[in-house]
Protein backbone atom coordinates (compact mmCIF):
# COMPACT_ATOMS: atom_id res chain seq x y z
CA UNK A 1 0.00 0.00 0.00
CA UNK A 2 1.19 3.29 -0.69
CA UNK A 3 1.73 6.15 1.18
CA UNK A 4 0.25 9.66 0.69
CA UNK A 5 1.76 12.71 2.36
CA UNK A 6 0.17 15.94 3.44
CA UNK A 7 2.49 17.39 0.92
CA UNK A 8 5.27 16.85 -2.09
CA UNK A 9 8.80 16.21 0.29
CA UNK A 10 11.77 19.15 -1.06
CA UNK A 11 14.19 16.87 0.24
CA UNK A 12 17.04 17.78 2.00
CA UNK A 13 20.27 18.59 0.65
CA UNK A 14 23.77 18.15 2.48
CA UNK A 15 26.29 20.46 3.01
CA UNK A 16 29.89 18.60 3.79
CA UNK A 17 31.43 20.34 6.62
CA UNK A 18 34.82 19.78 4.31
CA UNK A 19 35.59 18.86 0.83
CA UNK A 20 37.03 15.38 2.05
CA UNK A 21 34.04 14.21 3.12
CA UNK A 22 32.59 10.45 2.13
CA UNK A 23 29.91 11.65 -0.24
CA UNK A 24 31.67 14.24 -1.82
CA UNK A 25 34.43 12.03 -2.60
CA UNK A 26 32.40 8.44 -3.48
CA UNK A 27 30.59 11.37 -5.73
CA UNK A 28 34.03 12.52 -7.59
CA UNK A 29 34.60 8.39 -8.26
CA UNK A 30 30.89 7.97 -10.04
CA UNK A 31 31.61 11.04 -12.25
CA UNK A 32 34.74 10.00 -13.20
CA UNK A 33 33.03 6.76 -14.20
CA UNK A 34 30.25 8.04 -15.64
CA UNK A 35 32.73 10.23 -17.99
CA UNK A 36 34.91 7.26 -19.31
CA UNK A 37 32.72 4.09 -18.90
CA UNK A 38 29.74 4.84 -20.94
CA UNK A 39 28.69 1.68 -22.17
CA UNK A 40 26.71 0.76 -18.41
CA UNK A 41 25.02 2.73 -15.88
CA UNK A 42 27.12 4.32 -12.90
CA UNK A 43 24.96 4.50 -9.19
CA UNK A 44 26.31 5.54 -5.94
CA UNK A 45 24.30 2.56 -4.21
CA UNK A 46 25.75 1.60 -0.79
CA UNK A 47 23.29 -1.19 0.12
CA UNK A 48 24.22 -4.76 -1.26
CA UNK A 49 24.80 -5.04 -4.93
CA UNK A 50 22.06 -8.01 -4.37
CA UNK A 51 19.36 -5.23 -3.45
CA UNK A 52 19.99 -3.24 -6.78
CA UNK A 53 17.40 -3.22 -9.45
CA UNK A 54 19.34 -3.68 -12.80
CA UNK A 55 17.23 -2.58 -15.39
CA UNK A 56 20.28 -1.48 -17.96
CA UNK A 57 20.25 -3.94 -21.39
CA UNK A 58 24.53 -4.61 -20.39
CA UNK A 59 24.86 -3.63 -16.79
CA UNK A 60 25.76 -1.18 -14.23
CA UNK A 61 28.74 -0.17 -11.67
CA UNK A 62 27.91 0.67 -7.81
CA UNK A 63 30.25 2.71 -6.20
CA UNK A 64 29.88 2.98 -2.44
CA UNK A 65 32.63 3.72 0.14
CA UNK A 66 33.66 0.62 2.11
CA UNK A 67 35.53 1.25 5.19
CA UNK A 68 38.23 3.74 6.21
CA UNK A 69 41.79 3.68 8.66
CA UNK A 70 43.61 5.99 10.36
CA UNK A 71 47.29 6.81 10.55
CA UNK A 72 49.38 7.36 14.00
CA UNK A 73 49.08 10.77 15.35
CA UNK A 74 51.38 13.53 14.36
CA UNK A 75 53.47 15.03 16.75
CA UNK A 76 51.79 18.17 16.54
CA UNK A 77 49.17 20.17 19.09
CA UNK A 78 46.00 19.72 16.81
CA UNK A 79 44.76 15.61 16.23
CA UNK A 80 46.69 15.04 12.13
CA UNK A 81 46.19 11.57 11.17
CA UNK A 82 46.00 10.29 7.47
CA UNK A 83 43.26 8.79 6.69
CA UNK A 84 43.20 5.63 4.19
CA UNK A 85 39.67 5.47 2.46
CA UNK A 86 38.53 2.71 0.38
CA UNK A 87 35.85 2.67 -2.11
CA UNK A 88 34.39 -0.64 -3.68
CA UNK A 89 32.95 -0.19 -7.19
CA UNK A 90 30.60 -3.18 -8.22
CA UNK A 91 29.82 -4.66 -11.73
CA UNK A 92 27.10 -6.55 -12.42
CA UNK A 93 26.55 -7.47 -16.31
CA UNK A 94 24.04 -8.81 -17.83
CA UNK A 95 25.55 -10.51 -20.81
CA UNK A 96 29.06 -11.85 -20.73
CA UNK A 97 29.77 -10.29 -24.21
CA UNK A 98 30.12 -13.34 -25.76
CA UNK A 99 29.01 -16.89 -25.33
CA UNK A 100 30.66 -19.77 -23.58
CA UNK A 101 33.36 -21.29 -25.83
CA UNK A 102 32.91 -18.45 -28.20
CA UNK A 103 35.11 -14.82 -29.12
CA UNK A 104 35.27 -12.39 -26.59
CA UNK A 105 35.03 -9.66 -28.57
CA UNK A 106 30.97 -10.24 -28.61
CA UNK A 107 28.52 -7.92 -29.69
CA UNK A 108 28.70 -6.16 -26.31
CA UNK A 109 31.32 -5.22 -24.11
CA UNK A 110 32.75 -8.19 -21.64
CA UNK A 111 32.85 -8.05 -17.98
CA UNK A 112 37.01 -8.42 -18.44
CA UNK A 113 36.95 -5.53 -20.36
CA UNK A 114 34.51 -3.74 -18.24
CA UNK A 115 36.60 -4.73 -15.18
CA UNK A 116 39.49 -2.69 -17.11
CA UNK A 117 37.80 0.39 -18.37
CA UNK A 118 36.79 0.99 -14.55
CA UNK A 119 40.54 0.12 -13.48
CA UNK A 120 41.69 2.76 -16.22
CA UNK A 121 39.19 5.45 -14.91
CA UNK A 122 40.20 5.28 -11.29
CA UNK A 123 43.86 4.38 -11.43
CA UNK A 124 45.73 7.60 -10.76
CA UNK A 125 42.23 9.56 -10.29
CA UNK A 126 43.36 12.81 -7.95
CA UNK A 127 40.68 14.31 -6.49
CA UNK A 128 41.41 17.82 -4.74
CA UNK A 129 43.03 17.05 -1.07
CA UNK A 130 43.69 13.28 -1.85
CA UNK A 131 46.66 11.25 -3.07
CA UNK A 132 46.07 9.43 -6.33
CA UNK A 133 43.40 6.67 -6.15
CA UNK A 134 45.00 3.22 -6.82
CA UNK A 135 43.12 -0.71 -7.32
CA UNK A 136 43.47 -3.09 -4.30
CA UNK A 137 41.42 -6.12 -5.63
CA UNK A 138 39.21 -7.72 -8.25
CA UNK A 139 37.13 -10.61 -7.16
CA UNK A 140 34.51 -12.65 -8.94
CA UNK A 141 31.26 -12.83 -6.31
CA UNK A 142 29.16 -15.36 -8.95
CA UNK A 143 25.98 -15.43 -10.75
CA UNK A 144 22.70 -14.71 -9.23
CA UNK A 145 20.21 -17.47 -8.63
CA UNK A 146 18.32 -17.04 -12.40
CA UNK A 147 21.61 -16.83 -13.93
CA UNK A 148 21.27 -13.76 -15.52
CA UNK A 149 23.57 -11.64 -14.42
CA UNK A 150 27.30 -11.60 -12.95
CA UNK A 151 29.02 -9.73 -10.42
CA UNK A 152 32.26 -8.85 -9.88
CA UNK A 153 33.67 -6.82 -6.61
CA UNK A 154 36.99 -4.04 -7.33
CA UNK A 155 38.10 -2.13 -4.18
CA UNK A 156 40.11 1.41 -4.68
CA UNK A 157 41.93 3.13 -2.06
CA UNK A 158 43.05 7.00 -1.81
CA UNK A 159 44.93 9.22 1.08
CA UNK A 160 44.11 12.18 2.59
CA UNK A 161 44.44 13.83 6.01
CA UNK A 162 41.90 13.67 9.16
CA UNK A 163 42.31 16.56 11.13
CA UNK A 164 40.14 17.51 14.04
CA UNK A 165 37.76 20.87 14.10
CA UNK A 166 39.37 24.30 14.12
CA UNK A 167 38.04 25.89 17.25
CA UNK A 168 38.25 29.31 18.23
CA UNK A 169 41.47 30.66 20.28
CA UNK A 170 40.88 32.78 23.53
CA UNK A 171 44.00 35.27 22.36
CA UNK A 172 43.74 38.59 22.40
CA UNK A 173 43.67 40.85 19.30
CA UNK A 174 46.63 42.15 17.78
CA UNK A 175 47.06 45.70 18.77
CA UNK A 176 50.96 46.48 18.20
CA UNK A 177 53.71 44.75 17.41
CA UNK A 178 57.80 46.04 17.41
CA UNK A 179 60.49 44.60 15.72
CA UNK A 180 64.08 45.05 16.74
CA UNK A 181 67.22 45.14 14.35
CA UNK A 182 69.85 42.88 15.97
CA UNK A 183 73.63 42.04 15.21
CA UNK A 184 74.66 46.05 15.58
CA UNK A 185 74.10 46.30 11.64
CA UNK A 186 72.19 49.52 12.12
CA UNK A 187 73.56 50.73 15.16
CA UNK A 188 73.62 54.80 16.30
CA UNK A 189 75.10 56.54 18.95
CA UNK A 190 73.22 59.28 20.63
CA UNK A 191 74.64 62.59 21.39
CA UNK A 192 74.68 62.64 25.43
CA UNK A 193 72.41 65.31 27.02
CA UNK A 194 70.62 66.26 30.27
CA UNK A 195 67.27 64.61 31.42
CA UNK A 196 65.11 64.88 34.47
CA UNK A 197 63.62 62.10 35.77
CA UNK A 198 59.94 62.83 36.29
CA UNK A 199 56.75 62.29 38.81
CA UNK A 200 57.05 59.12 38.16
CA UNK A 201 60.89 58.28 38.34
CA UNK A 202 60.88 57.66 34.42
CA UNK A 203 62.74 58.84 31.52
CA UNK A 204 61.24 58.94 28.09
CA UNK A 205 64.46 58.78 25.91
CA UNK A 206 63.54 59.29 21.90
CA UNK A 207 64.56 56.18 20.65
CA UNK A 208 63.94 52.72 21.20
CA UNK A 209 66.22 49.32 21.09
CA UNK A 210 68.72 51.12 23.34
CA UNK A 211 72.38 49.60 24.16
CA UNK A 212 75.40 50.70 25.48
CA UNK A 213 73.42 53.03 28.32
CA UNK A 214 75.95 55.38 30.25
CA UNK A 215 74.04 56.97 33.09
CA UNK A 216 76.54 59.79 34.93
CA UNK A 217 75.61 63.01 37.23
CA UNK A 218 74.75 65.92 35.87
CA UNK A 219 77.84 67.44 37.63
CA UNK A 220 79.96 64.91 36.62
CA UNK A 221 81.28 61.87 38.75
CA UNK A 222 81.23 58.04 38.44
CA UNK A 223 78.42 56.60 36.27
CA UNK A 224 75.33 54.66 38.23
CA UNK A 225 74.96 51.60 38.72
CA UNK A 226 72.50 49.87 36.42
CA UNK A 227 69.89 47.58 38.73
CA UNK A 228 71.09 49.75 41.69
CA UNK A 229 70.62 52.82 40.81
CA UNK A 230 68.44 52.65 38.00
CA UNK A 231 66.76 49.89 35.03
CA UNK A 232 66.43 50.24 31.66
CA UNK A 233 63.75 49.16 29.34
CA UNK A 234 65.80 48.49 26.44
CA UNK A 235 62.67 48.26 24.05
CA UNK A 236 61.35 51.05 24.46
CA UNK A 237 64.17 53.17 25.80
CA UNK A 238 62.80 53.83 29.33
CA UNK A 239 64.83 54.83 32.59
CA UNK A 240 63.84 53.99 36.21
CA UNK A 241 65.13 55.93 38.62
CA UNK A 242 65.56 52.68 41.35
CA UNK A 243 64.33 53.96 44.90
CA UNK A 244 67.26 53.50 47.79
CA UNK A 245 69.79 54.07 44.92
CA UNK A 246 72.29 56.85 44.55
CA UNK A 247 70.05 59.17 42.41
CA UNK A 248 67.35 61.28 44.02
CA UNK A 249 64.42 61.38 42.82
CA UNK A 250 63.44 64.20 40.17
CA UNK A 251 67.68 64.18 39.65
CA UNK A 252 68.82 65.56 36.50
CA UNK A 253 71.53 63.24 34.76
CA UNK A 254 73.76 62.58 31.87
CA UNK A 255 72.88 59.91 29.90
CA UNK A 256 74.56 58.54 26.97
CA UNK A 257 73.52 55.54 24.34
CA UNK A 258 73.47 54.15 21.33
CA UNK A 259 70.13 52.39 19.60
CA UNK A 260 69.01 50.59 16.13
CA UNK A 261 66.26 50.87 13.74
CA UNK A 262 62.70 49.73 15.83
CA UNK A 263 60.21 48.99 13.30
CA UNK A 264 56.36 49.07 14.68
CA UNK A 265 52.93 47.39 13.14
CA UNK A 266 49.95 49.04 14.59
CA UNK A 267 46.54 46.85 13.98
CA UNK A 268 44.47 48.53 12.03
CA UNK A 269 47.15 50.72 10.19
CA UNK A 270 47.73 54.65 10.79
CA UNK A 271 49.61 57.09 9.09
CA UNK A 272 53.21 55.40 9.23
CA UNK A 273 52.30 51.37 10.56
CA UNK A 274 55.89 50.60 9.58
CA UNK A 275 57.76 53.65 10.21
CA UNK A 276 61.65 52.91 11.61
CA UNK A 277 63.04 55.06 14.43
CA UNK A 278 66.58 55.84 13.64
Amino acid sequence: MGVTLDSAWAGQSFAPPTPLDIATIESAIAAQLRAQVSAIEIAQFPDKAAAYRLTHRIGAALVAWHSATYGTLDDTAAVVQTRLLKFRVTLLVRDLGWSFGGDPSGPNPGAYALLEAIRAALTGLRIPGCRKMYPLREQFLGRDPQGGVWTWKTTYALETMALEASTQDNFPLFIKGTALEEGGQTVTAAAQAVYTFNAQDLIQLPAGNVTSLVVTPAGGGNPYLAGTDYTLDAVNGVITRVAGGAIAAGAAVNVAYTYADTVTAVAGGSSSPTAPTN
